[in-house]
């Protein structure tokens, strides 16, 4: 990656911290990211790289197995997995998708965002999940709505440049003193035609994995306010 590209990839990084700022339009949601569902990391897929190519989303029933996988560009796989608590209410989504520059290079270049673009980032998904959110509530729960969408702020994706330290990470959500909602993403990002990682293996390569706040736990979260 070069100086400049690495500088816009950090400004929009800090950019996508503060809710304020306007995002750049996503492909058109197949499915809405409002809930948790069987399609929840195929959606995750298309909207980070504007992608319209068929696809298989692998739900994962344990972690260990989840840590294994990898997600696959031709034919296009991505791979889910949630956390529950003890209630079994999810908590979080982890999603193994592929990057742009790796679809358009196993399929063409209309298949995918321009990797020239800043790629977008987990942080961006936890805005559009906020904002299907909102959509997908009734006039009476947004009028009692202890947090709305311009009180949630989007913290910069905490990254990690193994599978190792990545599956160890974990998304955070916190109501602090002032009443906004922060959301933090933790993520894994290697292009595929990034210098830095043409010696790594081609399974490691073309990735990026996000594990997200659950739907379920942003909208507790906005309506209860803790």
């Amino acid at each position: 990656m070069t100086r400049s590209r690495l500088e816009l990839v950090v400004a929009a990084a800090l950019l996508s911290s503060c809710w304020m700022v306007s995002p750049e339009s996503m492909a058109a949601p197949r499915h809405p990211l409002s809930n948790s569902h069987a399609e929840f990391c195929s959606e995750v897929q298309r909207r980070l790289v504007d992608t319209t190519l068929p696809m298989t989303n692998v739900l994962e029933k344990d972690y260990e197995t989840f840590k294994l996988s990898k997600p696959r560009v031709a034919p296009l796989r991505t791979h889910q997995y949630v956390v529950r608590d003890e209630r079994l209410d999810i908590l979080q989504i982890s999603c193994k998708t592929k990057t742009a520059d790796h679809l358009r290079s196993a399929h063409s270049a209309s298949t995918a965002r321009d990797p020239a673009l800043t790629p977008r980032a987990c942080s961006d998904i936890h805005r559009a999940m906020v904002r299907d959110i909102w959509q997908a509530m009734g006039p009476g729960e947004r009028a009692s709505a202890k947090i709305r969408p311009a009180q949630v702020m989007l913290q910069t994706d905490q990254l990690s440049y193994t599978g190792s330290s990545w599956i160890k990470t974990k998304p955070e959500a916190s109501v602090g003193a002032d009443g906004k909602l922060r959301l933090r993403a933790s993520a894994l990002f290697a292009e595929w035609e990034d210098w830095r990682w043409k010696m790594m293996p081609e399974s490691w390569r073309g990735n990026h994995y996000c594990h997200l706040v659950s739907p379920e736990e942003i909208r507790r979260h906005m309506l209860t306010g803790n």
